[in-house]
């Protein structure tokens, strides 16, 4: 599936119908939602260090101008960008990403496990006015914002969180976790050692949230069943010496529910390592599988925050902020379809090939512009029109 196909897939119908209902454009007659949106998807996907200058830069550019404003000669000044993204409705851009799930999940195979876990943007106190500050060494000249994401294989469930309260993951991590919890993603809910709230856990268990964790080695706890593996499961990074069910302590006494509990010894260090889970009908060996695939969201953060310039913030308000988180994770989307479409492997590849078929779309278009044979053009420029 090539890079035009995918973004056809986003019809300007809706981009028109969503701006009616969230009534984007009811005080701006210049830069509306739709085109906003465009150009923040065009230079999120096309420039790896994106800003505001480079947004202005872009705006009166052919390529985008022929992709995806249709040939507008309007310009645009920088900073009006960065006003409009401090106040336009970021409840546009939300259902822009919510359509977007339904319209390209599709081209994704269902996955048994819905990974979650946050990262963190930190910026200088002088010039990031929201966020959450931590006490101690050079951290106190900093605010932070924890993005916390909800990924199977696409970021199907994201939050933004500012205020200090969410510092902690017993916080950020289960709001997320249980505000997520809904039959449309009747996945395994896998998440690290950031919760350590064990009534966190007994909510899970009550509210029939099936997932996958771990805690520490020295967490306090009593066994309940003893172990039922008669002889040790070897991986290639772990031997599975224990499948137990323990009952776990809270500083006020035991735990409301006992939980599963796998005990492994990593083989490179040495180290113990504690998986817990409330679900009892799968094997050993598939718990911790279940857990390894946890490692991808780390993967997609790395990929957001490398490719997608995310750790940058080119508009500091929280409404800006809200709209950027919304409009890299739908450029993240479009990103994940095409390698998956294509069956490529890893990021920063596949960006410079999606980037290459917009150009050569733009090519197709000046040809057709100008009265030009097309599908010659096409051949030459292996386009499928289709």
């Amino acid at each position: 599936m090539q890079a035009h196909q995918i973004l056809a897939l986003i019809p300007d119908a809706l981009l028109e119908e969503l701006a009616l209902e969230t009534e984007v454009n009811k005080y701006s007659k210049k830069l509306q939602g739709q085109l906003l949106f465009k150009l923040l998807i065009h230079c999120i996907v096309t420039h790896k260090d994106n800003s505001l200058r480079k947004m202005e830069s872009a705006f009166e550019s052919i390529g985008f101008s022929l992709l995806h404003a249709g040939q507008s000669k309007k310009k645009i000044r920088y900073n009006s960008i960065s006003e409009r993204l401090s106040t336009i409705k970021s409840s546009y851009f939300e259902q822009l990403y919510q359509s977007c799930l339904t319209i390209y999940s599709p081209y994704f195979p269902s996955n048994a496990t819905l990974r979650f876990d946050s990262t963190i943007v930190a910026l200088s106190r002088k010039i990031l006015k929201v966020g959450y500050h931590i006490k101690g060494g050079d951290a106190e000249n900093l605010k932070q914002l924890k993005f916390t994401i909800g990924f199977n294989g696409l970021p199907v469930a994201a939050d933004f969180y500012s205020e200090q309260q969410y510092t902690s993951e017993n916080v950020a991590l289960r709001e997320t976790i249980i505000k997520h919890a809904c039959e449309k993603y009747n996945s395994v809910r896998v998440f690290d050692r950031g919760i350590t709230s064990r009534k966190t856990h007994d909510e899970m268990v009550s509210k029939k949230i099936p997932f996958v964790s771990r805690i520490n080695h020295n967490s306090k706890r009593e066994v309940v069943i003893i172990n039922k593996l008669t002889e040790d499961i070897e991986t290639d990074a772990l031997i599975i010496k224990q499948d137990y069910v323990i009952q776990l302590f809270t500083q006020y006494g035991k735990a409301a529910y006992p939980l599963r509990c796998i005990e492994a010894i990593k083989k490179q260090s040495g180290d113990k390592i504690h998986f817990v889970t409330n679900i009892y009908d799968l094997d050993t060996l598939t718990i911790t599988q279940l857990y390894k695939q946890r490692w991808d969201i780390e993967v997609f953060f790395k990929f957001i925050k490398q490719e997608l310039n995310f750790s940058h913030l080119i508009n500091r308000s929280s409404n800006g902020i809200q709209v950027m988180l919304y409009a890299t994770l739908i450029a993240a989307i479009l990103l994940l379809v095409y390698k998956q479409t294509n069956r490529l492997s890893g990021f920063k590849i596949m960006k410079l090939k999606f980037i290459n078929e917009l150009e050569k779309s733009v090519a197709l278009m000046f040809v057709e512009m100008c009265g030009g044979n097309t599908q010659l053009a096409s051949k030459l420029l292996n386009i499928n029109s289709s």
